[in-house]
């Protein structure tokens, strides 16, 4: 009797795992992608994806990570459009990862870096010197860090100067010109742009005296 009860709780379970599987859609799915994998602070990143089966009007919400918190939270939403594909347009100011969710299904995560807007300005030349005005932009200040002055060739670049950033994370420098013609521009490293942001190059910027 014992044997006969075990048998038939043993055949009710495998019906209802089989019931399960016949109603699950492993077709059904959400997916997500971003136009670049990396972004300079200010600029505009595109997250895209489509939902199966394919539906138009579906509301895609979009949860975002950025760099320092745990978890994901809701960042906005869009819909979908011809074949279920879904967009949106989103400007990281830190690195952050995102996720797409459309009903009860979650899509993987794509992670976009940043990289902080910098920028080479010359204020004046006198005689072979240059004097240059460099800024760092991002979501905080780079105060006490510094920038890479580099010469840029045809060969490639080399260091000329380091240069430490101010509180408002901008600097004035001078650079002494040995050519006619020379393009300079400035790298904040990743040692220096971190956490949170990769490494950031300026403008390249003829100078000619």
């Amino acid at each position: 009797m014992r044997k006969t009860l075990m048998l038939i709780v043993a055949a009710v379970g495998a019906l209802l795992i089989a019931a399960s599987v016949a109603t699950a859609d492993p077709n059904k799915t959400v997916t997500i992608s971003a136009s670049r994998p990396v972004v300079v602070f200010g600029h505009t990143v595109t997250l895209s994806g489509k939902i199966n089966p394919p539906a138009t009007n579906q509301k895609v919400d979009i949860f975002a990570q950025p760099f320092g918190l745990s978890t994901m939270s809701a960042f906005s939403s869009t819909d979908t459009t011809n074949g279920g594909q879904w967009s949106l347009d989103v400007k990281p100011t830190i690195e952050t990862m995102y996720q797409a969710h459309f009903n009860t299904e979650v899509s993987s995560t794509v992670d976009v870096k940043v990289r902080p807007a910098l920028t080479l300005t010359l204020v004046r030349m006198h005689g072979r010197v240059g004097t240059f005005s460099t800024t760092a932009l991002a979501a905080r200040a780079f105060a006490g860090k510094f920038v890479n002055v580099q010469r840029v060739t045809s060969f490639g670049t080399a260091n000329v100067k380091r240069v430490f950033l101010g509180t408002t994370s901008k600097a004035t420098f001078k650079v002494r010109l040995s050519h006619k013609r020379t393009r300079l521009r400035v790298v904040l490293p990743t040692s220096q742009a971190a956490p949170g942001y990769i490494a950031g190059f300026s403008n390249v910027l003829t100078v000619r005296r």
